[in-house]
């Protein structure tokens, strides 16, 4: 079926049309394209978060893309508009089946439209499962709604020019527009992003540099566990519940050694003379709300404990 019977095909009340080549490859297509361009903004947003030691992952990760994204983009646009765009589209088709029983005709607009509002409750529905794994079930419900937007409006796109031509627009024409548009709007992306750093707009993470009374206090982990009590006369106090140990020990403001390029950060050096000799917890978070954490484990995955003020 080509893209010309479109209308045809919801009016007998079907939604193959959805599932036909042509609009599988525009979806996934589209949802390929979009991926580096939401990759670059989530970087360029990050760059005023802490990276807890991770110098140079970024750029790692950049490489890493830049070589491997020829085959992993296809396949991971495929899944999405087969997962996000397509269900999307087939609820849209639906719900124009509805309106056509009530005597109302296919306009475009509307097609568009309900395909649009698709998204909403397919986003929900694996927004509903990955709460369940503890994710925000608000965030992920419109990030996977907005993540379908742009693949809708490509095939709609892509079905104007069908309808324009006759027939359907060459699937290698579709992969190489959708992947021209994705590096001229990253580039573009990445050119605004040094602009505005260059400018001042977006400035780069820097971690506090707090006073030993700003440090002074009870410390707690994720858990709400007390991890230990520093004491403005330079004590520490370490539960035995957490520790293993307890008792006293002092503590004072210290940096870290320079690691993978990046600088040494201010850090407090508990020296635990009952609990197994010195340990240093690196500082980060804001000037109003201060973070201590330790980075174990490997350096391309690390677990990470973070302390805060409580």
């Amino acid at each position: 079926m080509n893209w010309g019977n479109a209308v045809r095909a919801a009016s007998r009340g079907g939604t193959e049309d959805v599932w036909d080549g042509s609009t599988v490859t525009a979806a996934a297509a589209a949802c390929a394209a979009q991926l580096p361009v939401a990759g670059f903004l989530a970087y360029v947003l990050s760059l005023d978060n802490d990276d807890y030691g991770a110098g140079g992952g970024p750029y790692i990760g950049l490489a890493c893309v830049i070589v491997f994204a020829p085959v992993l983009l296809p396949l991971a646009g495929v899944v999405h508009s087969a997962l996000q765009t397509l269900p999307a589209m087939a609820l849209g088709r639906l719900a124009e089946r509805w309106r056509e029983r009530r005597g109302k005709g296919p306009r475009r607009a509307w097609s568009l439209g309900l395909s649009l509002a698709g998204l909403l409750p397919v986003g929900a529905a694996w927004a509903g499962f990955f709460a369940l794994l503890g994710g925000p079930f608000t965030a992920l419900a419109l990030g996977a709604a907005a993540s379908g937007a742009m693949p809708v409006l490509a095939v709609a796109y892509w079905r104007r020019q069908g309808e324009r031509l006759g027939r359907p627009p060459r699937r290698r024409r579709i992969w190489f527009r959708s992947a021209l548009a994705s590096v001229v709007v990253s580039v573009a992306v990445v050119g605004l992003a040094v602009l505005a750093t260059v400018t001042g707009l977006i400035k780069e993470y820097e971690p506090p540099q707090p006073s030993p009374g700003q440090l002074a206090g009870t410390w707690r982990g994720d858990d709400g566990k007390v991890a230990f009590t520093l004491e403005g006369d330079g004590r520490a106090v370490l539960p035995r519940a957490r520790a293993g140990c307890g008792g006293t020990a002092t503590w004072t403001v210290g940096t870290t050694e320079p690691l993978n390029g990046t600088a040494t950060r201010p850090t407090v050096v508990i020296d635990g003379r009952t609990c197994r000799g010195t340990r240093s917890w690196t500082i980060g978070g804001t000037e109003d709300e201060l973070e201590l954490f330790v980075v174990t484990g490997d350096m391309d995955a690390p677990d990470i404990e973070k302390l805060h003020q409580r």
